[in-house]
């Protein structure tokens, strides 16, 4: 359920046969018909929130443009009951001012669901042909690791202060300390990880445990947990398939006899 523009199509598209079918085909009222396409919605949208939860901003875009697809067929279906009723000609068209504003809230939801489905899925998850450009030197992102990150503790001055003295810590044991990828990751497609780990006298750290995480800033639900193992002395690696391509950051804790370690460094993942 990630891509929001697919379902929502395909949403809004269930809605309007269910909803036509009890209309032309049955005797039902506006508010018995409104039900029933409710529960049928229902049946098959919730199994999918269950099974993969989207987030709370593509819920809330989906929830209401399904309820309010749900309320036009709603007026539309009590205009054309009473206009039965009264013996007049059901009308065919629209008044421009109602079609105004759906059509503005039509353009809101699809730029608000394009950011969403790129923030998440990368650029060509949907039409980068013209949303957005090949980079003019060709080729794919390339991935690479800026260093340690040191986060803001500023508002908890007590948190603070002991990241600044770990931080300081780090530093005076002389560490040399090498991480990267052994061949460029692309999505779903296995890479290998790995961290390089030398005390000030050039001699490898062993026997640490090294573990953490690669996390996406949109959700923590797509967090990917990474213990490294010890293939050589000082030298840990891990092979992991990152789901989705665009930017992921990498938090590492190392636990050792020699002491502690943590890193904070980003990546970026090609399609």
């Amino acid at each position: 359920m990630n891509n929001v523009l697919l379902t929502l199509a395909m949403g809004v598209v269930f809605i309007v046969i269910v909803h036509s079918t009890i209309r032309f085909f049955s005797r039902l009222k506006s508010l018995p018909a409104l039900f029933i396409t409710f529960l049928a919605l229902c049946s098959i949208y919730i199994p999918l929130l269950i099974a993969d939860w989207p987030g709370v901003d593509v819920f809330a875009i989906q929830f209401a443009i399904y309820g309010v697809t749900l309320y036009l067929l709603t007026i539309l279906h009590s205009q054309a009951i009473e206009q039965k009723k009264a013996g007049a000609r059901v009308a065919k068209k629209w008044h421009w001012a109602p079609l105004l504003i759906v059509g503005f809230f039509v353009v809101v939801v699809s730029v608000n669901s394009v950011f969403i489905t790129v923030a998440q899925q990368g650029g060509k998850s949907l039409l980068p042909v013209f949303l957005i450009p090949e980079p003019k030197g060709g080729g794919e992102v390339s991935s690479y690791f800026p260093g340690i990150i040191e986060h803001n503790f500023h508002e908890r001055e007590d948190q603070y202060n002991q990241y600044q003295q770990r931080l300081d810590e780090q530093r005076q044991r002389g560490w040399k300390i090498k991480y990267g990828w052994l061949v460029s990751p692309v999505a779903n497609k296995k890479a290998t990880f790995q961290l390089s780990l030398r005390n000030a006298k050039q001699q490898p750290v062993i026997h640490a445990k090294v573990k953490g995480s690669f996390q996406r800033g949109n959700t923590s639900k797509q967090d990917q947990a990474i213990v490294l193992k010890e293939v050589e002395p000082g030298i840990y690696r891990v092979d992991i398939a990152l789901k989705y391509p665009g930017r992921w950051e990498l938090k590492l804790t190392v636990d050792s006899p020699q002491g502690d370690y943590n890193i904070n460094a980003t990546t970026n993942v090609s399609e």
